[in-house]
């Protein structure tokens, strides 16, 4: 009897050793878990605030800026020195940072390439001033209904439209706003404008510029833009418009042929802008057809988008903030945040 006592005391105690091994190894796993997810909680954080750094020193330098008569993508919304011209080292130093345990990039994508530096709204469209025949235009040249147009038109524009029915009778209504839009994505509330439309003219597209007069930066503004302008302003076929847009951009690239590097060719004085470009695409335009698109171009821009990037060295998680920036006039002309978004 006692060796059966025994025997089965011994096959008790390890039962209970094996549950008590799974149960060990069960909250293990869920403290690895949990460990590893405060880890990336925190390195969630260090992100967060290592890319607020670099939003920081971007609009720090923009404050601290000369006032000049242009912006280019060279210099967009920011002076370089002679100094800092001379020596890459510095020049690259402005845009980077190292903190503690990472470091800050700002710099933006475009056309599958990443430039650093910022980017100003004026090489976009404002939706919110830009003509209906342009957005018509910008519509048909991505290969798009046109006559949605003029439901964004309707959609920014006070009082009582046609189509305010077609939004009270969706099966989760709403009102047309009938007024200015204050995002870009807003857009995907307007009648005809699919995710399509939007992924093909969301990186054409803004809602920040002057409130008064639309405006485009000659000296930044992308082919599809400038190749809008003409289509619209000329008004002409697009492959003329794309010709003459190529043109355009041929001459600020400057010898070297590169976008954004010192060489680049500016455009400095807005009353010179129709000789310039009659005479940059060729006689492709006439000189009545130079001027009527030049009255829609500036050289000046007054909002900026920094994208900035935080990332932890250890475990390279990264971080992006995006915002728009402006001067505000009203403290010193420094510069207030506009639209802000983590990523």
């Amino acid at each position: 009897m006692n060796k059966r006592r025994q025997g089965a005391i011994l096959i008790t105690s390890l039962w209970i050793l094996s549950i008590l091994a799974i149960l060990a190894v069960g909250i293990g796993f869920r403290v690895s878990i949990e460990a590893r997810l405060a880890k990336y909680g925190m390195d969630g954080l260090k992100g967060a605030y290592l890319a607020k750094a670099g939003a920081a020193k971007a609009i720090y330098r923009l404050s601290k800026n000369p006032a000049v008569a242009y912006d280019s993508i060279y210099e967009c919304g920011t002076v370089f020195s002679p100094q800092e011209r001379s020596d890459p080292a510095k020049l690259g130093a402005l845009f980077k940072g190292s903190l503690g345990e990472g470091y800050f990039t700002v710099a933006y994508k475009e056309g599958g390439a990443l430039y650093p530096g910022l980017s100003d709204e004026e090489r976009r469209v404002d939706i919110n001033t830009a003509p209906e025949n342009l957005l018509k235009n910008l519509l048909m040249y991505v290969g798009e209904d046109p006559t949605v147009a003029s439901y964004i038109v309707q959609w920014r524009t006070p009082g009582a439209g046609l189509d305010d029915g077609y939004y009270e009778s969706l099966p989760f209504p709403y009102k047309c706003k009938h007024a200015r839009f204050c995002a870009a994505e807003e857009l995907l509330l307007v009648k005809g404008v699919t995710g399509q439309v939007f992924e093909k003219i969301m990186n054409y597209v803004t809602v920040f510029g002057s409130p008064s007069k639309f405006g485009v930066n000659i000296n930044t503004a992308s082919k599809t833009v400038l190749g809008t302008l003409i289509m619209a302003g000329a008004p002409i076929d697009k492959i003329t418009a794309d010709f003459c847009a190529e043109k355009i951009i041929d001459f600020r690239n400057g010898t070297d042929g590169l976008r954004g590097t010192k060489d680049d060719n500016i455009f400095t004085v807005t009353a010179d802008l129709a000789n310039n470009i009659e005479h940059i695409t060729l006689g492709a335009l006439s000189a009545t057809q130079a001027a009527n698109v030049a009255k829609d171009l500036i050289v000046k821009s007054g909002f900026f988008r920094i994208e900035s990037t935080g990332a932890v060295k250890s475990s390279k998680f990264e971080k992006k903030i995006v915002c728009v920036v402006t001067k505000d006039n009203d403290k010193n002309n420094k510069f207030k945040v506009l639209y802000y978004r983590e990523e």
